[in-house]
């Protein structure tokens, strides 16, 4: 009964479905998977949910979207293709192209941001282990280092991760029970529609 205040509130995103898959919202501290298939459409979706997370909001509020698989000028791209190159979207969305964890956590306490998103959790590796990115064991050590940092910080962490042929994420199974919640982008690839389901 003494711990923290009985109602947190939540932080909306903009997109009515993905508010609702997420139960109304980001809570502070989750670390949240989103998972699907390769051109699903889970790093379109992350830059329309990072832009509608600045959009109405405080203005002191910013995101900050760490990209291990594309360069800063492929999302550039791709936020001109969306029309968030200019109001709130292009001043409070700081774009990170980097796969080192360790530094992608250092920039996000100097940048102070309300979300960090991390795409993917693939490409995150961090120098203290041997192995190429995608290896369970970095997939694994990064996943809990951005669990420390979301719940240290209360900062919501979001991580997109490849779904494999079986449907499953790809890399260790442990971390699908590392995160607060699991949820997948599913639908076929050039369709006009897609299927947010939470399964965690």
């Amino acid at each position: 009964g003494d711990i923290g205040e009985a109602d947190v509130p939540r932080l909306t995103i903009g997109i009515g479905e993905l508010d609702r898959v997420l139960g109304g919202g980001l809570v502070p501290g989750p670390l949240i998977l989103l998972g699907g298939g390769p051109g699903i459409g889970k790093s379109t979706l992350l830059l329309q949910a990072a832009a509608g997370l600045v959009r109405g909001s405080d203005p002191a509020n910013r995101v900050l979207y760490a990209t291990g698989e594309e360069s800063a000028a492929q999302v550039r791209l791709r936020a001109g293709r969306l029309g968030l190159l200019d109001g709130p979207a292009a001043a409070r969305i700081s774009i990170l192209a980097e796969h080192d964890v360790g530094r992608v956590i250092e920039e996000a306490r100097t940048a102070a941001p309300v979300v960090l998103i991390v795409d993917s959790v693939q490409t995150a590796t961090t120098d203290d282990l041997a192995g190429p990115a995608g290896s369970v064991g970095q997939v694994r050590e990064s996943t809990v280092r951005l669990m420390d940092y979301a719940k240290g910080e209360g900062v919501a962490v979001i991580l997109s991760g490849h779904v494999t042929k079986a449907g499953s994420i790809a890399g260790p199974k442990t971390l699908e029970h590392l995160v607060d919640a699991v949820i997948n982008l599913e639908g076929e690839r050039f369709a006009a529609l897609r299927i947010l389901r939470a399964s965690k």
